[in-house]
Order: structure tokens, then C-alpha cells, then sequence
């Protein structure tokens, strides 16, 4: 493989997985009641086991999107004037996965490893990427993170003819050993995990992270969002692609 290299077809790197169980957490209260209108919720598999390196492997990557759709404002997405009216898509992206290290490869030869989630055309506009730099509480060799994230906003039911004000939470709880998160958002979402010293357990690291999108035209959907993993250390390894996200309604 080169050291930066393209992802494999849409059809089968980026496989969409309808209702497939989130990540772990200790709320997950993303989806409304029964009965909501103009609500999806689908899964991505983003890389699955994807080997990272060339001559010399370092090891896999799996990395999972779980996106959850909104249309908010209380107007039907079908509405020729949905963003005049007040309406808004919300997406939120809840990440999971892991990255393994071989046996065979020194576990502290990276420095730090990041994801990226960025438009490409596709009119998303990024909000939010949880937890931010700098959140972390440190005990002693661990840092402990926090995504907590909730958003209230009016939907509706009743077949489209009432509206009721729904509030979507995510609370997620987790720790990082001699190594620390990132999260920044600018015109995409960024997240990582720079290294700060020896472990074992560097050889799995979990993949954490909540990010936020909002888009003004429902009907533009489906979208390409594009994606990249990157790790740097003793060599430096790219892998880019993108996914076709849809409304799921």
C-alpha cells in the first residue's frame, strides 16, 4: 500500500448498515419518540480492518460512523421553502472503532493519529466536535473525557400535523492512557489522540468522538462527505475516502 492511499469503493469500504446499534454509552437518547416524522438514523462502516502501512505494516484500522438525521424547525422537508421557513437538517456523527498495532511493531513509534470528517462540496456545515481540545482531566497517567452533548429542537408528528419540541443527549464517558484527545472544529471536524508517554496499552486505541453537522436543503441529499485517518510518528500513513450519507427518511 502507498503510504497515502485511497480507500476502496464506496460499495464495499463504506457499507451503509440501517439501525445498526451505536457504540456503547452511558445515555444515548438520540432518537425521538415513535411516531416522530423526518428522523433517520443509519451506520457506516468507514474502514473495516483496513490494513495501515506498506513494506512494513503497522496495523488495522476499523472506524464506524452511526448518523443520526433531523429535520428540525417543525417544517416538513419536502417544503419547496423548508430553509425561508425556519428549517434546518441536523446530523450528528457518533464515531467508534479501534486501532491495532501489530506484535511485531514497536507500539510507541506514533506520536499522534487524527480523523477527519469535512464537507467536499456537499454544502454540510460543520458545528461541533466533541470532547475539545483541552477537556480532559488528568489522574495521574490517565486522562478522562467526556462527550456531553444535547440539542432541542422542534419536530414533527402526527403524520407532519403537530409539532413538539424534542431534546437529543449523548453522554459518553471515557479514558485515555499517557495519551490525550483532540477535537476541533473549523470548516470540518478534526479529532486525535496525541501520545504522551510509554504504554502497553497504546497497542488498541478506541476511537471516541461525537461531531455535529447542520444543511440548509434537504433536497441536495444524499451527500459525499469526505474522510481521512492519518498517523504520524517514525512514518507518517494517510487514508482518504468518502461516503454517500443520506437522510435515512
Amino acid at each position: 500500500m502507498d503510504k497515502t492511499s485511497k480507500a476502496r469503493d464506496d460499495d464495499e469500504a463504506n457499507q451503509e448498515r440501517p439501525g445498526a446499534a451505536p457504540p456503547s454509552s452511558l445515555l444515548n437518547d438520540l432518537v425521538p419518540p415513535p411516531g416522530t416524522m423526518y428522523f433517520g438514523h443509519r451506520s457506516y462502516n468507514i474502514l473495516n480492518s483496513a490494513e495501515i502501512g506498506d513494506s512494513d505494516k503497522f496495523g488495522t484500522v476499523t472506524w464506524n460512523i452511526d448518523a443520526y438525521t433531523y429535520a428540525a424547525g417543525a417544517v416538513a422537508p419536502t417544503d419547496p421553502t423548508f430553509s425561508a421557513k425556519g428549517g434546518s437538517i441536523y446530523i450528528v456523527m457518533v464515531h467508534s472503532g479501534f486501532v491495532k498495532i501489530y506484535d511485531t511493531y514497536n507500539q510507541d513509534t506514533w506520536d499522534r493519529m487524527f480523523l477527519e470528517v469535512y464537507p467536499s462540496n456537499s454544502n454540510l456545515v460543520a458545528m461541533t466536535q466533541l470532547p475539545t481540545t483541552g477537556s480532559g482531566n488528568q489522574v495521574e497517567d490517565n486522562y478522562n473525557y467526556s462527550i456531553d452533548y444535547g440539542q432541542s429542537m422542534q419536530m414533527l408528528k402526527n403524520q407532519g400535523n403537530e409539532a413538539f419540541l424534542f431534546t437529543a443527549k449523548y453522554q459518553q464517558g471515557f479514558s485515555r492512557i499517557l495519551s490525550r484527545q483532540t477535537g476541533v472544529t473549523s470548516d470540518l471536524v478534526h479529532f486525535g489522540i496525541d501520545r504522551a508517554g510509554h504504554s502497553e496499552e497504546h497497542r488498541i486505541t478506541e476511537i471516541c468522538g461525537l461531531s455535529l453537522f447542520t444543511h440548509k436543503n434537504p433536497s441536495q441529499f444524499p451527500v459525499t462527505p469526505g474522510w481521512k485517518f492519518d498517523i504520524n510518528g517514525d512514518n507518517h500513513w494517510t487514508v482518504s475516502g468518502g461516503f454517500t450519507l443520506s437522510l435515512g427518511f
